[in-house]
């Protein structure tokens, strides 16, 4: 004869809820794309748009994104200020972009210390373009050949409607339906995402000042 055994209601309602409050809830982890990356030799995505947190402190200086080409839908542009740990505000372009596809990516981060200083890179792997869905940059400078197509320039800020990024109202905004730049070199204070994907990517830190160029 085996042996059975029972449990009241309740005792299996407080299991129930103790595997629940075990469980990790991944959709709420966000993943920073700069020096906090952690990045293998696959693919990396970040969390949704609406998971990534609105403003957030930047670090001390602007890292640099190069390009051999950009290809975006949906670009929207205002100018606006973000802060970095110490409360000081830099002047930026806010860029929203709905949508892109970029090849031939190089994102870099110098950090210095008393010890001398130190350089992230990440690197997208080729042929694949990185994908990249819903992006924010807060730009301090850049350059390269850029063709809009279908832009308005003048609007308010606070109706642009473009990539879902918008500014405050009276404010200058620019928009366009496409956006291609060949050649690009940016310098910015920060950059989210709903989705960045790298494929074949490498990550390597070096010692002294190596930005991508």
């Amino acid at each position: 004869m085996e042996a059975t055994t029972s449990r009241s209601p309740s005792k299996l309602r407080g299991a129930r809820a103790g595997r629940r409050r075990g469980r990790i809830r991944w959709r709420r982890f966000p993943l920073v794309f700069g020096a906090a990356v952690t990045l293998g030799a696959g693919t990396v995505v970040t969390t949704t748009a609406a998971e990534i947190p609105v403003s957030f402190a930047v670090a001390g200086s602007p890292f640099t994104v190069t390009a051999e080409r950009l290809e975006a839908t949906g670009a929207t542009q205002f100018a606006s200020f973000r802060a970095d740990g110490e409360g000081t505000r830099h002047p930026v372009a806010v860029v929203g972009i709905r949508s892109a596809r970029i090849s031939g990516l190089c994102q870099s981060a110098v950090t210095r210390s008393p010890f001398g200083a130190a350089t992230l890179v990440i690197r997208s792997g080729a042929p694949a373009p990185v994908r990249a869905e819903h992006l924010a940059l807060d730009l301090s400078r850049l350059t390269g050949n850029m063709t809009y197509k279908s832009v308005e320039m003048g609007r308010d800020a606070a109706t642009l409607n473009g990539s879902g990024v918008t500014g405050p109202a009276g404010t200058y905004g620019q928009q366009a339906r496409k956006l291609s730049i060949e050649n690009m070199r940016l310098k910015a204070w920060s950059l989210t995402a709903g989705m960045f994907s790298l494929a074949g990517a490498d990550m390597s830190v070096r010692r002294g000042e190596r930005p991508c160029t």
